[in-house]
């Protein structure tokens, strides 16, 4: 019995220095898990703060669109408008034109019915007036 005795305390002793060890293997575990965790939670509040920044650069951007689609939509705006004023100048210059124009040509053909009038006053004549009648009415 005492050599029962003796090799339970001996495996008594071994399993407390098994304890110890797998204790403090532990402890350094635990120790490794927490910095683990640490670094953990500092990468995912960087990817948030990077994720916060770059939406926050975004609205900036879509801001900034915004303000420059707003500038040149005036722009054009006043572009169509000069245009606009540009056609109805060409508009009031043609006009004038064409109304010059028309005097012009209306003038020519009054002119035109005048002398085809005077060819025929001057054949009706020529064919009803005898050479002898023409002599007598010129002196």
């Amino acid at each position: 019995m005492a050599e029962d005795l003796t090799a339970v305390k001996v495996d008594v002793g071994v399993l407390k220095t098994q304890v110890e060890l797998l204790t403090r293997l532990c402890g350094k575990m635990d120790t490794i898990i927490e910095k683990l965790v640490d670094t953990h939670d500092r990468h995912i509040a960087k990817v948030y703060t990077d994720m916060d920044e770059r939406r926050k650069d975004t609205e900036s951007n879509i801001k900034e669109l915004h303000s420059r689609i707003d500038v040149v939509l005036d722009k054009m705006q006043e572009s169509e408008r000069r245009l606009l004023e540009k056609i109805a100048d060409v508009h009031d210059v043609m006009q004038k034109h064409n109304n010059k124009e028309k005097e012009t040509l209306d003038k020519i053909l009054k002119w035109k019915w005048m002398v085809a009038g005077g060819i025929i006053v001057i054949s009706w004549l020529i064919t009803h007036i005898t050479p002898d009648t023409l002599v007598k009415l010129l002196k």
